[in-house]
């Protein structure tokens, strides 16, 4: 028979304790969710869906809270956004008390930009060098118009692989040492995109990732009413939620001319532009 002294009861206080403490720390791991029943596992045929669906929304149109946040600075502003492709974009800023601040207007291959505050009308081509000249990103037109129209600019490369997700399937593009990652949900729709380069000491971040959540339907289709993207070499963010949004709806072809407003300074802008 063994026997000796009970336990005091800080001491068992104590060891009930650490028995909890450790079991809270034992989370169980949650199974991962299958990718949707409609994508397809192939490649070159996942790549297809993920194309029709971008096709599916031509143009959209609506009210937003833009943010930006940069190692200059940041903040958040209120936008009417209209963008149609391949590459049409109108973007208007407004203050607290709804006076525009800045107009964007980018089509067939000219862009115009109005700053109310400084009263200076720049215009030039719209080329990838001139919009990251006067907006946070340097994107080409038919780039700006696909995120706002709800996806990913795709890499123009070949399909290398399909893998099931965590709820998507896991798409990758490949294009000599550029390779996209593309996470793809229900309806084809992607909900991040990752770009890298491969270096020597491995796959370095370069152009931008996008991250898009709560899709709703829109005229039929499912676009998200929130993007995330980032720019990891200008170390800029910026954040869309929609607050309205018609899809596919006519837009009225005015929205994408911009005249010098009279009085402004204009300011002609280079092709190449640094």
């Amino acid at each position: 028979m063994i026997t000796g002294r009970p336990a005091s009861r800080p001491a068992l206080a104590a060891a009930v304790l650490l028995a909890a403490a450790a079991l809270a720390g034992c989370h169980p791991r949650l199974p991962a969710l299958p990718p949707p029943a409609d994508l397809p596992a192939d490649p070159a045929d996942l790549l297809a869906a993920v194309r029709a669906a971008q096709d599916a929304a031509r143009g959209v149109e609506g009210r937003a809270r833009v943010g930006v946040d940069a190692p200059g600075g940041g903040g958040a502003v209120d936008q009417f956004l209209a963008a149609e492709k391949p590459g049409r974009v109108r973007v208007e800023s407004y203050d607290f008390f709804g006076n525009v601040l800045s107009v964007l207007v980018i089509d067939d291959g000219r862009l115009a930009v109005y700053d109310a505050r400084e009263k200076v009308f720049y215009r030039g081509p719209a080329t990838r060098e001139n919009v990251g000249r006067l907006v946070p990103v340097a994107l080409s037109p038919e780039e700006l118009a696909t995120l706002l129209c709800g996806s990913a600019p795709l890499l123009d490369g070949q399909p290398v692989s399909a893998e099931p997700g965590n709820g998507v399937m896991v798409l990758t593009l490949r294009r000599g040492d550029l390779t996209q990652v593309l996470e793809v949900g229900a309806g084809a729709a992607v909900v991040s995109s990752r770009l890298r380069r491969a270096g020597a000491s491995g796959p370095v971040a370069v152009g931008l990732e996008a991250d898009f959540s709560r899709h709703r339907p829109h005229a039929g289709l499912s676009l998200p009413i929130d993007l995330e993207a980032r720019a990891p070499a200008s170390r800029v963010s910026l954040s869309l939620h929609w607050k309205e949004l018609a899809v596919n709806g006519p837009l009225d072809p005015a929205l994408f001319r911009l005249d010098p407003p009279k009085g402004a300074r204009v300011v002609d802008l280079a092709g190449d532009a640094p």
